[in-house]
């Protein structure tokens, strides 16, 4: 499944964690956080796409404290929508048209674990389990066509208290939860994030070294951002396309064939040999991809027919797209990257021109600041991890200023986070929406942004909060403090930017001006101006 953006993970932990958390040096953890992925109280959980197991580990740990992605600000009576909206425009192209990000679509949250799915999700869910059950069983995926659920992982709901007499209404939701086809809900940035596209999700993966492997994985989208018309599966475009017919599984392109069937629905098939897809476009402009990849030589080898015949069974489902609106004029956004399972970031050639950037920064730094610390860089790729995800190519690294605070009862140097952007995926400013757009950054909940033009082409962007803490009833025996957080960040005219997240508390000689002549004076990252964005061919 995919894995999504979160802006701020340093408040994400101050927040929601019982222990102090870490400084948030770790901001591409939260940036990768998919909305669609949820932790699971089983043990056998979708990823749709390789990640790392450690990776993996972090985002069921954040996808538990995390309910809104990818970082919309909480709904206020001020904020809510008004009781009587005016009329959507009409949808005269479904394939220019997109839905707003909602933090709620496709489930909904209830007590500290358990979460109730939408009618929508779990029609879904029992539609796909009896197309693929057979499929599955018959492939080695799956025990039984029902893949049911182990009663261990719902058991806990009938000794919770919270729960009352609908203990037992909970249990038998948590185990038709736990049973049958694994899915969830993804929201999909469509040019760039300028809209987003709405799907549900599902698969299964094995563990292969220290990664997992789709094997089989669906893709139920609904009306919006995306045309039947073959080409490569990327959010570099939009609209998206729904399958390719270009190489992706090998290096050769598959055998593609379009047939329409007598229903009015329009069948696709690309048979790449050791891997198919076949996708499915139904009369109500609804769309499903159906993958099966044996390509590393498993366990699972391929039956097309019989995938085929499966793809064909699932019926075609009715969906809410009251919120799907026309998109008008897009900003223009320089080529992004995509997913590549971390080829770039783990390069010999990316990690050294990462740690070149940093031994010119500190230079820099220590110039101005002759006790600051900062750590070796690293290279980074920025986004979700799925196939054909827009991805950002970043250097990271943290350090310390000479002075002196207090953070979690701990005293010392002020801490920052650095972080450098190459060019590509990205336009300069903050997002004023609350969620990932193409803006470098997003002007997060309860702090002031703005955004100002240099004399040079640069754009500075100023992200802001100042929180007093003081004890609120009698029995608390502690001084009052006051926090400060800034994020600045420095967009060259040349394409890249870098980026400062800093916290203190109380008094410390620190402010935006300090800041900016601190940017101002860290040099251009290294990195192959030649290496740019291409459009895969599948």
């Amino acid at each position: 499944m995919s894995m999504n953006f979160q802006d701020d993970p340093g408040a994400v932990f101050r927040e929601a964690a019982s222990e102090p958390p870490p400084p948030p040096a770790q901001l591409d953890l939260d940036r990768i956080v998919s909305d669609g992925y949820r932790a699971r109280r089983r043990h056998r959980a979708f990823l749709g796409g390789a990640a790392t197991a450690g990776v993996a580990a972090v985002a069921a740990v954040l996808a538990v404290s995390i309910t809104g992605l990818p970082g919309g600000t909480g709904e206020t009576d001020e904020d809510a929508p008004d009781a009587n909206p005016p009329a959507a425009e009409e949808v005269t192209d479904p394939s220019m048209a997109g839905y707003p990000y909602s933090e709620n679509w496709g489930h909904l949250l209830y007590g500290e674990g358990y979460q109730h799915e939408s009618e929508e999700l779990m029609q879904v869910k029992e539609a796909a389990t009896a197309a693929f059950g057979d499929l599955l069983v018959d492939g080695g995926v799956w025990d039984d066509p029902q893949n049911l659920g182990e009663e261990e992982n719902c058991e806990w709901i009938l000794s919770d208290p919270t729960y009352g007499d609908a203990a037992q209404d909970e249990y038998e939701q948590c185990m038709a939860y736990d049973s049958g086809a694994n899915v969830g809900v993804d929201q999909r940035p469509g040019a760039y994030g300028q809209t987003y596209l709405r799907s549900y999700r599902g698969g299964e993966v094995e563990e292969q070294d220290q990664w997992l492997r789709t094997i089989f994985e669906f893709e139920v989208a609904l009306p919006g951002g995306w045309t039947a018309e073959p080409g490569p599966i990327t959010e570099q475009l939009f609209p998206q396309h729904l399958i390719s017919d270009g190489p992706y599984f090998t290096d050769e392109a598959p055998e593609f064939t379009t047939e329409a069937l007598d229903d009015g629905r329009t069948l696709m098939v690309a048979d790449h040999g050791c891997a198919a897809e076949v996708a499915v476009v139904y009369p109500n402009g609804t769309g499903l991809r159906v993958t099966w990849n044996n390509c590393s030589g498993t366990d699972y080898p391929l039956d097309l027919d019989a995938l085929t015949e499966a793809a064909l069974a699932m019926p075609e489902l009715e969906f809410d797209t009251s919120s799907l609106a026309p998109v008008g004029e897009l900003v223009e956004v320089p080529l992004g990257w995509v997913y590549d399972e971390d080829e770039w970031a783990f390069s010999d050639e990316a990690e050294a021109q990462a740690e070149a950037t940093y031994d010119e920064a500190l230079d820099a730094l220590v110039r101005l600041y002759p006790e600051a610390t900062l750590s070796n860089g690293s290279s980074v790729s920025l986004g979700q991890m799925y196939r054909g995800a827009n991805m950002q190519r970043s250097y990271s690294a943290n350090g310390t200023l000479p002075f002196e605070t207090t953070i979690d009862e701990s005293t010392g140097d002020v801490y920052f986070d650095l972080r450098y952007y190459l060019p590509g995926g990205w336009i300069p400013g903050a997002s004023d929406t609350g969620f990932w757009d193409p803006h470098l950054t997003v002007c997060k909940e309860r702090f002031e942004c703005s955004t100002e033009e240099g004399d040079d082409g640069e754009t500075w962007t100023f992200e802001e909060r100042t929180t007093l803490y003081e004890p609120q009833f009698e029995e608390e025996d502690w001084d009052p403090y006051t926090e400060h957080e800034i994020y600045l960040t420095r967009a060259s005219a040349e394409g890249w930017a870098v980026g400062i997240w800093i916290q203190w508390q109380d008094e410390a000689p620190i402010d935006r001006a300090m800041l900016t002549e601190l940017l101002a004076a860290l040099p251009a990252p290294e990195y192959d101006a030649d290496d740019v964005p291409t459009v895969p061919a599948g």
